[in-house]
């Protein structure tokens, strides 16, 4: 079961970086029809998962640096054979919630420019 916590680390990580990526998609109306939806800012919450998210993502790797010695010789072979690959794809996942909570803010840019000039209009 030791062999397998470094797996099941990156698994996991992996999962709580698709969450983000959900959550931003679903909030930011990234898979809407509409063009200019109206969106909130990127909230705290997820900035802060985000950034637990990066953090997850290495945890993985300095868990088996850690425990090389006491994992199967078969196991740290695959491991090393695997590492790099899985870091790039761990990697790839931080960049696409950079991404979407980049798109999600330039749309909560558009609607807060929009609330101002209706409200300027109205006046």
């Amino acid at each position: 079961m030791i062999d397998l916590l470094p797996a099941m680390l990156w698994v996991l990580s992996l999962i709580w970086s698709g969450g983000v990526c959900v959550i931003t998609v679903s909030r930011g109306r990234l898979l809407s029809g509409d063009p200019c939806p109206e969106v909130e800012p990127v909230s705290w919450n997820v900035v802060y998962a985000q950034v637990a998210s990066v953090v997850l993502c290495a945890v993985p790797f300095m868990v088996f640096v850690l425990m090389q010695h006491d994992v199967a010789a078969g196991m740290r072979a695959w491991y090393e054979r695997h590492m790099i690959a899985g870091a790039v794809i761990g990697m790839a996942m931080v960049v696409l919630e950079w991404a979407l909570m980049f798109a999600q803010a330039k749309r909560a840019e558009r609607t807060q420019r929009d609330r101002v000039l209706r409200g300027s209009m109205g006046r």
